[in-house]
């Protein structure tokens, strides 16, 4: 069996590397809905997967604005819950760097993942940071009716 350490941050990597290859879908395929994102300055909850689209895609430009050529989240402990082994609580740190130079202040974050249907979730996220810097959290909702897949496409053509 995996530890929850080891598992933790394979969903931080899988993640990751999904943002910041623009694959939004992926990103949301790694969510459990309903969930949130909090920062110190910031509170998204978010209730399906089309409510989470315009928070990944404005992060995702903040990085590429700020000069990012790298985005790293490392696994600073993590442990299953002892009342529920599909629970993980963890801790990670993030780096958005240009080379060797922080983009961002680094900053520590809380997740939770959860088991559901043989997969490892997220299901909510804290960032020890300030929204208004990071930009992790964006309040605007997509066209109703636009599934993720349209409005990245749409975004994609812009």
């Amino acid at each position: 069996m995996m530890s929850a350490q080891d598992i933790y941050q394979a969903h931080l990597d899988a993640v990751s590397e999904a943002l910041w290859e623009h694959d939004f879908e992926r990103v949301l395929d790694h969510i459990s809905f309903p969930s949130f994102l909090e920062t110190d300055d910031a509170l998204l909850r978010i209730n399906n997967r089309e409510a989470y689209l315009p928070s990944l895609k404005t992060f995702r430009k903040t990085l590429q604005r700020l000069g990012a050529t790298a985005y790293h989240r490392l696994c600073r402990e993590a442990a299953f819950a002892p009342e529920d082994p599909n629970r993980i609580e963890g801790i990670h740190e993030t780096y958005a760097l240009a080379g060797t130079r922080p983009v961002l202040p680094p900053y520590l974050n809380q997740m939770t993942l959860v088991h559901k249907a043989g997969r490892w979730l997220g299901a909510g996220l804290r960032s020890a940071t300030q929204n208004a810097q990071s930009m992790i959290i964006t309040h605007p909702e997509p066209d109703a009716g636009l599934t993720a897949a349209a409005a990245a496409k749409q975004e994609h053509r812009k």
